[in-house]
Formats: C-alpha cells, structure tokens, sequence
C-alpha cells in the first residue's frame, strides 16, 4: 500500500494456488461433498483445465483443484481470443479482470464491461452496464429486465425538423461576358440583391447590406479567367457597394487587354 498498490486482508490462514491449501483437502473434500452439479445451458471455459467443460464435472474435486492449481487466466482469455471471442462481461460484485483482459487484449479490437460497481450494484448499475454493451454494438434483451412493464415506444408522427447551415447555390455573380474590342480585353456584367441571394444580408454594416470583399474578389477573379490571367495580384476597394432593401443594383466589371504589367 505504501507503494500505491491496493492492497486488502482477508480472514484466512492459508495462501490460494499454493501448497498451503493441501492442508485442507480433507475439510474441503467433506464440505463440497454434497455438491451436485448439473450440466449448463451457458457454455464453461475452465481457467483451471483450460478447456471448455461440461459443468456436471464441477464436483468437490474440480473445486479443490481450483483452489490449489495456479489459475490459467490469461491462457483461458488467449484461447476465446484465438477462437474468435470479441465480447467479454466481467459477472461480479465490482470488476477486477477486466483491466487485466485489456492487456491480454493488447490492441485486439473488442468490448470489455463489467456488471456490478463496489458501493453501487442496484439494478440501475446493472443496466448501465448493459447500455454499455448495447452502444458498443452488442446486441441486448432488453425486455428481459422488466418483462411486465417493457414496451417498444413509436416514432414521433410528425417529421424532423432539418436545419441546414449549407449555402444554397444561387447561380453565377456575373450573368453575361462579352468581347471589349475598344479595350481588348473582356466586359462583365450582373445584377445582385438580397432577394436573389439571401446569404449578402449577413453582410450587414450599422443596418445597411454590404457586399463583402470576398464577393468583389470573385467578380474580379471570374472576369480575370476570360482573359487568361490565373490570380489577382492586388485588390483594392475604394468605396462600400450598398444593396437596396428593395430591387437590385447593377454592376459590372471591366477588365483591359493583357500589357507588360498583367
């Protein structure tokens, strides 16, 4: 405990899986005597033979060994592991195993749980414990806990309500490109409004709508790819474009013929 390990004693005089335990064979053997075991409707891998057995073999003798031999957990987990086990519940008053399991299971995928906490081990616990295994893709008798009150509840009968955050496409800034043969270059023209494209009104400055920056951008980009050019160098605005609450304004946008600089 001084080295942060929990630790705690138990009444007994003797050490399990050791020789110690040969000491009581014969008080063991007489109290396990009348012990009837029947066969099981669950599957039994034994961690003392390290096999599957029928559970009508687990007399006083079985239990004895148990007690004396060394205990083949990890072999036992390797050996459901091999045989395609992915799946493991940990039945008992608090989990202990299922730490050491995860080890076993290295980087394995599988779904480890317990049943029961140490000071919490109600039936809410146990079906938190199966709500575990049910988000983790385990399929769960749910009816089985509450056979006479459980019931399946229906969908709600009217639809989802959606929300999408997704623009709408709304159609190309500039509606015509043309030939300049005075320039020599291209002259491209649109009409915006806040009707035809809702999302301008988020651009709004001390109440009026403004066309944000990135919009003149790609006005200038898209007139810029008629005339071959790839980027835009240099961007500067003069003055805001306010759109009207009512109608749409005009724009257009020139660009000259390709020289030294551009």
């Amino acid at each position: 405990e001084a080295d942060g390990v929990r630790a705690r004693r138990i009444p007994v005089d003797y050490a399990s899986h050791t020789s110690h335990v040969e000491s009581i064979e014969g008080e063991l053997a007489d109290l396990l005597a009348g012990l009837d075991p029947r066969p099981s409707r669950v599957p039994f891998f034994s961690t003392v033979e390290g096999r599957w057995l029928d559970t009508a073999e687990l007399d006083g003798g079985y239990w004895y060994r148990n007690l004396r031999r060394t205990v083949r957990f990890g072999a036992a987990a390797e050996g459901l592991i091999d045989a395609g086990f992915r799946t493991f519940v940990e039945v008992s008053a608090h989990p202990v195993l299922a730490a050491s399991l995860q080890e076993i299971l290295d980087d394995r995928p599988a779904v480890v749980v317990g049943s029961l906490r140490r000071d919490d081990g109600d039936l809410r616990r146990f079906l938190l414990s199966l709500g575990e295994l049910h988000v983790r893709g385990v399929p769960v008798d749910w009816p089985a806990p509450h056979p006479a009150v459980s019931r399946r509840a229906q969908l709600p009968t009217y639809a989802f309500q959606h929300r999408r955050y997704w623009i709408e496409p709304s159609g190309p800034l500039l509606e015509t490109i043309t030939s300049d043969p005075e320039t020599g270059g291209v002259l491209a023209e649109g009409r915006l409004s806040a009707r035809s494209r809702p999302w301008l009104a988020d651009h709004a400055v001390a109440g009026r709508v403004l066309l944000p920056g990135a919009a003149f951008a790609a006005l200038v980009v898209r007139a810029a790819e008629e005339c071959g050019a790839a980027t835009v160098e240099e961007l500067v605005i003069e003055a805001p474009l306010a759109l009207p609450e009512q109608g749409a304004v005009r724009i257009s946008v020139a660009v000259g013929a390709e020289d030294g600089s551009g």
